[in-house]
């Protein structure tokens, strides 16, 4: 075999080799295409459906959020109110109250209220010596000398008389407390009786004047 012999068939080996390489480098590099399309377009369609998912979700979450912003949003709104309300009722209160004080204060305050409150505090404080005074003087009496045989009878008879005529049961051994304690409960006639007794003997001033009072109460 000549040396043109086998350049030539390396020649033709080479170019087979080469025809060989280039339709397999180009069915290579159309699957790589195809299959790179492919790959986009599934690609492709799982970003969408992942975007579309992210959307989807992001909506639902940001309306959610909305309607919690609203709940909250009107619950304070809703405490706010109750709490001014109040504050308002409270106030509204106490300021009446004030008033109130304010109105009876100033009557208090006026002369003649003032005067009568002393008079009648005074009356009171006078009406307690004069009982206290009374009923010192009750205590403090001495018993009178038995009287001689011979006057033993009429005094005996005058003094059951006077017994009869007391308005009250045991009436000559009561302080003047226990009187008027129980002039509040008698009658008419029964307190007049009592004032008629006690102005003829004792003449005890609380008395007097607890009766009296009971009687213009009475009218």
């Amino acid at each position: 075999m000549t040396r043109s012999n086998q350049l030539r068939r390396s020649g033709t080996r080479l170019q087979r080799q080469g025809a060989l390489w280039f339709q397999q480098t180009r069915r290579a590099g159309e699957t790589f295409v195809e299959e790179s399309r492919v790959a986009s377009t599934t690609f492709a369609g799982d970003m969408k459906a992942a975007g579309n998912k992210l959307v989807t979700e992001w909506t639902r979450s940001a309306e959610g959020l909305r309607k919690a912003l609203l709940k909250e949003a009107f619950d304070w709104q809703k405490l706010v109110i109750q709490t001014r309300d109040a504050y308002v009722d409270a106030a509204k209160e106490r300021i009446a109250g004030l008033e109130a004080q304010a109105v009876n204060t100033r009557k208090a305050l006026k002369p003649e209220v003032v005067e009568a409150t002393v008079l009648e505090s005074t009356r009171e404080l006078l009406a307690k010596a004069e009982s206290l005074v009374d009923e010192r003087i009750d205590k403090t009496k001495t018993p009178k000398k038995a009287p001689a045989r011979a006057k033993a009878k009429p005094r005996k008879a005058k003094a059951a008389a006077t017994k009869a005529d007391a308005p009250i049961r045991n009436y000559d051994q009561l302080t003047a407390k226990d009187v008027v304690a129980r002039v509040q409960r008698l009658s008419g006639p029964q307190a007049t009786a009592v004032l008629d007794y006690e102005r003829s003997r004792k003449k005890r001033a609380t008395v007097i004047r607890a009766v009296e009072k009971r009687l213009a109460a009475a009218s």
